[in-house]
């Protein structure tokens, strides 16, 4: 299948490229270093306005819910360029939630959501894993009762990125106890100011910002919830599917071999220069043609969206690959920088900033973020290729 992009789309990338050139301030550049984009840091709000007023967020969508009813292919163009400048770009609240109310919500869930979701006003953190339902999610105990005309929820949540600084919770409850695991579970939007709502930091091994997320008797209207009653399974694992997606984009992984090819070159300390050593050379050169194999994993993945399907097969399988590919390129980033490579972005001798001592610490996030690599390769024996499952 040939991936050669069209004289449009070429033309569209030209146009993300300029906007990125003119509104990626350094003032975003520093807030990315110091503290990622975990905050409601003013200039990232300024930024995400001025994506949102282009209609960015919504790219892809019917022009009917805010969108701009261009392709995935397009999407997906943009997500890579704001990947590679390090910008923030669209979300899992673009990219996984709002596609899935498009195809399974009700009238009003989209009149509702989408609308503020494409002007950049709403933002999710998904709330799917608990102390006790991980990688078996459907053992969820979080639950919603129906009062009258509200939901009462009642549960926790863990491993909620993002819940600190989104406005809304993307959230998987238990409706009905009685259903076998896979029923009886709904999906209702949650506004994160919500009386009842709790949320405590989990901080990871790289510095970023995870949550526990507490919910005792928590109301919201009856029409929070997304689609049908009890049908809330089929609706997160298409949203995993998407998430997969969204989290394997190649333009961190272009901008991160740049940023290696850049301090090879680069004599060290010691008098030596990385690019010089014949065994870093292979190794670059092998890490370009697996960021190669990830873009062209990424454009097969958004040719089959254009379809109107979810190819599960296809992003996972280019979820594994790309999180793996950022690990082997945080670790050549190290490995071949010996010492230097181990300081932080905080020394002002470290090279190039500390990026690859972080993108160390922070490469093992996505091994199990969006589905653990070693669970998404049953994924993908079962669901692409028709093997029996074990019995999890």
């Amino acid at each position: 299948m040939e991936f050669e992009l069209d004289d449009d789309q070429r033309a569209w990338r030209e146009e993300v490229r300029a906007f990125l050139a003119e509104n990626f301030s350094p003032e975003l550049l520093t807030l990315r270093k110091e503290r990622g984009y975990e905050s409601n840091d003013g200039v990232l709000l300024d930024f995400r306005r001025k994506v949102g007023e282009k209609g960015w967020f919504g790219l892809n969508w019917p022009k009917e819910y805010g969108g701009l009813a261009l392709g995935p292919i397009y999407q997906h163009i943009l997500v890579n360029e704001f990947e590679y400048w390090g910008a923030p770009g669209p979300d899992l609240t673009v990219t996984s939630v709002a596609p899935m109310i498009m195809r399974n919500g009700t009238e009003i869930n989209k009149q509702e959501w989408l609308p503020p979701i494409a002007r950049g006003e709403i933002t999710c953190a998904v709330g799917y894993s608990e102390p006790n339902a991980g990688t078996d999610l459907a053992s969820l105990r979080t639950k919603a009762e129906l009062d009258g005309d509200e939901w009462v929820i009642n549960g926790q949540k863990i491993w909620n990125s993002q819940a600190h600084v989104a406005s809304h919770e993307w959230l998987c409850v238990r409706t009905d106890p009685e259903a076998p695991k896979h029923r009886g579970i709904s999906v209702i939007m949650v506004p994160i100011d919500t009386p009842g709502i709790e949320i405590r930091p989990l901080i990871t091994w790289d510095g970023f910002r995870t949550n526990e997320t507490f919910f005792t008797d928590v109301r919201v209207p009856r029409t929070n919830l997304i689609g049908e009653v009890n049908r809330g399974w089929q609706y997160i694992t298409g949203a995993l599917d998407l998430e997969r997606g969204a989290l394997t984009n190649a333009g961190d992984l272009r901008r991160a071999v740049d940023e290696i090819i850049e301090a090879a070159r680069v004599v060290r300390s010691d008098g030596t220069r990385p690019m010089d050593n014949p065994d870093v050379r292979r190794r670059i050169a092998q890490l370009e043609a697996d960021v190669d194999v990830a873009v062209l994993m990424g454009m097969e993945a958004a040719s089959l969206l254009e379809t109107g399907g979810i190819p599960t097969v296809a992003v996972t399988a280019e979820k594994i690959f790309s999180s793996e590919l950022r690990q082997r390129i945080a670790d050549l980033g190290t490995q071949m920088l010996g010492l230097d490579g181990v300081l932080s972005g905080s020394d002002p001798f470290a090279v190039p900033g500390g990026g690859f001592e972080k993108l160390y610490r922070s490469a093992p996030l996505l091994r199990f973020g969006g589905g653990a690599n070693e669970v998404l390769r049953d994924v993908i024996a079962q669901r692409g290729h028709g093997m029996p499952g074990y019995g999890r």
